[in-house]
């Protein structure tokens, strides 16, 4: 056994307790959302409550309820995808548990600054639930995860090619460029990990040396770089054996092709948020905002980014002739349905998987 599996031995153990994670956490994820609230009350006062009052009272509910059926659509080819995944590396759970566990994630995923409490989540409750080894559950997330990178990549080609017609100050749209070109490209080392592992581990161990004394200085810990490396040598050897499986069980364009069709709806519901107050965006600015949206939300700033997208969304939309108030009713109408229903329900499944844990724990130990 390589020094990757030595090193998940010891790496995932506290991942297995993911509950037991959250809690301990409860501090920092409940001053994230205060953090939230606050810069959240601070922009509607820049821009006026009574203003984006007055403009969500105007929404057209049949296109709003349209948003939540198509979010409904989001989640089911979202599960599917998960589940071929799951089929090929061990064995799946029926579909309604692939949902169920999946929205429970997603419940993780909400509540954690830069979505990254959701996979870790996904795995536990797959091993407790399916008696899916942790390490196979894992992966089978970051597999799942190599599907967006297709449409991602897709659409922030799209992005700088609508740029760079977009009517933006010049400066602005340089950055944002650079933004959009800088993430093609760490996306795209990504896929590389999946291709080349060794040369990888030499690249990342690299720049893992010098993000240390940073790391060190945020989290306050003094993180040791061997402790880190394993943890990075478990992380790739994981997504490459992942990214083999889908090369090999040749599920790559089943999967893209179901990501394209989430993304698509995701794109959809955002552009109907619009609709339903009475505005038409136009489509290019609309595409390449959206992706920056999107990039915003893998930073580990806040959970799902709340309060952050909402600025530079305003900023961006200001120049197309759409005013922070519309931005922000636009906002809140597609957080409803991409958002906070969904944290709900995560949230009740959670307490529902967590409950089915104990009883089979406690049903154990009396036998």
């Amino acid at each position: 056994m390589d020094n990757s599996e030595n090193g998940l031995s010891g790496g995932t153990e506290k991942d297995k307790n993911i509950y037991s994670i959250i809690i301990e956490n409860k501090k920092s994820v409940a001053i994230s959302f205060i953090i939230v609230f606050g810069l959240s009350f601070l922009i509607l006062m820049v821009i006026g409550i009574n203003e984006v009052i007055d403009v969500l009272k105007r929404t057209n509910l049949r296109i709003l309820g349209l948003t939540f059926i198509i979010q409904i659509f989001v989640y089911l080819f979202w599960a599917l995808r998960w589940k071929i995944i799951l089929d090929k590396m061990y064995r799946s759970p029926n579909f309604i548990h692939v949902l169920g566990i999946l929205m429970a994630s997603i419940f993780g995923n909400n509540i954690s600054p830069g979505s990254i409490g959701g996979e870790p989540l996904r795995a536990y409750l797959l091993k407790e639930e399916n008696n899916t080894p942790f390490e196979i559950g894992l992966a089978s997330t970051l597999a799942d995860r190599v599907f967006e990178l297709l449409p991602f990549l897709l659409m922030s080609i799209i992005a700088v090619f609508a740029l760079i017609s977009w009517q933006l100050e010049i400066f602005s749209k340089i950055f944002l460029i650079f933004l959009i070109l800088g993430t093609l490209i760490v996306f795209s080392f990504v896929i590389y990990v999946g291709i080349n592992k060794e040369l990888s581990k030499k690249i990342v161990f690299k720049i893992l040396k010098w993000l240390l004394p940073i790391i060190r200085r945020l989290t306050r810990k003094n993180h040791e770089y061997d402790e880190l490396k394993e943890r990075v040598i478990y992380y790739i050897n994981r997504f490459n054996s992942s990214f083999t499986m889908i090369v090999e069980n040749k599920l790559f364009l089943a999967g893209a092709l179901l990501a394209i069709v989430t993304w698509t709806l995701d794109l959809l519901n955002s552009y109907l948020a619009f609709i339903a107050i009475g505005v038409t965006p136009p489509l290019a600015p609309f595409i390449t905002i959206y992706t920056i949206a999107i990039l915003l939300s893998f930073l580990p700033l806040l959970p799902g980014s709340l309060g952050i997208t909402e600025i530079i969304m305003i900023a961006l939309f200001i120049p197309v002739g759409i005013t922070g108030d519309y931005v922000l009713a636009a906002s809140a109408l597609e957080r409803l349905s991409s958002y906070i229903l969904p944290t709900i329900i995560g949230f009740v499944l959670a307490i529902y998987y967590g409950r089915r844990i104990l009883k089979n724990n406690d049903k154990n130990n009396g036998n």
